[in-house]
């Protein structure tokens, strides 16, 4: 099943709820990877996987909106709700346990370090009672989530800006590197370096910053379908992230651009494991949304091994609100 674009906007226990989901070209083969200065894995393309990602299926996807809220509430007629941010179970599949790999694209030899330390916050992130309030969704332990690995790639577009078709042709490269580890049990993250917009093909729905009146999401996941891959893969999309209504408000702790990249990719991740796709797992369907879409305009402190955050809190079927624990 294509997952339908559906998005809202609405005042949840006092928190603004921004929520929605939506639907190449070619770019050219990439010069020699260049090595960065963590751990990751240079990658290069070749054209098996430009031909792979012509054939590719993308089959369901959901924006994470821009952080900048919305009117007080839709709620309104005299409509009472008990619970009305509470998830629904709809029987698709979730990620019990699940290695997160990232993919650098771009960062001229520097590693992760484009994005300020991505791999130290998954890292943290692992067994933390953060991730522990997953558990009510999934029943599983939050020692499952963890960082696997990382690789690096350059990849040349004609211009500044990625299409599906180039997305997926990098994610292709980095699965047979990764001897096609996918299924509900690996991620993967494909993160975009400052100045490089992504738009959905043959469409004006894109991130933008320079272009605001095309500027729309600020990130996504989906899951995708390649012939040579025997489980579907899931994905998010990381464009840079301290920008304009993407960016974190906050800086407590770590730097504002760890603090900007860590809170988008904890959004990402949650809502992939709660409702990778293609079938609906766990959905709001009052307001279009997400487990991270309930709560995406607030940015807490929150400490991960010892390490301060600014991060946004995830909903709770639990609480019935937004939180940063089980």
């Amino acid at each position: 099943m294509t997952r339908f674009c559906a998005r809202a906007f609405a005042l949840v226990f006092g928190a603004a709820v921004a929520a929605g989901c939506s639907g190449s070209s070619k770019g050219m083969l990439p010069a020699a990877p260049v090595v960065g200065t963590s751990s990751e894995v240079p990658i290069s393309v070749q054209s098996g996987d430009v031909d792979s990602a012509r054939s590719a299926r993308v089959l369901s996807y959901h924006l994470m909106l821009l952080r900048r809220g919305g009117p007080a509430s839709r709620l309104g007629g005299g409509v009472k709700l008990r619970y009305p941010g509470d998830l629904t179970y709809k029987g698709g599949p979730i990620m019990k346990t699940a290695a997160s790999f990232n993919i650098y694209v771009n960062c001229g030899g520097r590693g992760e370090q484009c994005w300020g330390d991505p791999e130290g916050f998954q890292t943290n992130l692992t067994g933390s009672t953060f991730a522990e309030l997953l558990k009510q969704y999934t029943k599983s332990s939050p020692d499952g989530y963890t960082f696997g690995g990382a690789f690096s790639v350059q990849y040349h577009t004609y211009t500044k800006l990625f299409y599906g078709n180039d997305l997926l042709t990098v994610l292709h490269a980095a699965l047979v590197k990764n001897g096609k580890k996918a299924g509900y049990a690996n991620m993967y993250h494909i993160f975009l370096p400052k100045g490089t917009d992504t738009c959905f093909d043959r469409s004006r729905d894109c991130y933008s910053p320079d272009h605001p009146a095309t500027n729309d999401f600020c990130a996504y996941h989906e899951s995708v379908a390649f012939k040579d891959v025997a489980d579907p893969v899931i994905v998010s999309i990381e464009p840079y992230q301290k920008v304009g209504f993407c960016a974190s408000r906050a800086s407590s702790g770590a730097s504002a651009l760890t603090n900007s990249t860590a809170s988008t990719l904890v959004h990402e991740t949650f809502e992939a494991i709660t409702d990778p796709g293609p079938r609906l797992a766990w959905y709001n369907f009052t307001f279009g949304s997400e487990v991270a879409d309930l709560c995406q305009t607030y940015q807490w402190k929150i400490t991960l091994s010892g390490r301060v955050y600014s991060l946004q809190p995830m909903y709770s079927n639990h609480y019935h609100a937004c939180a940063a624990g089980p």
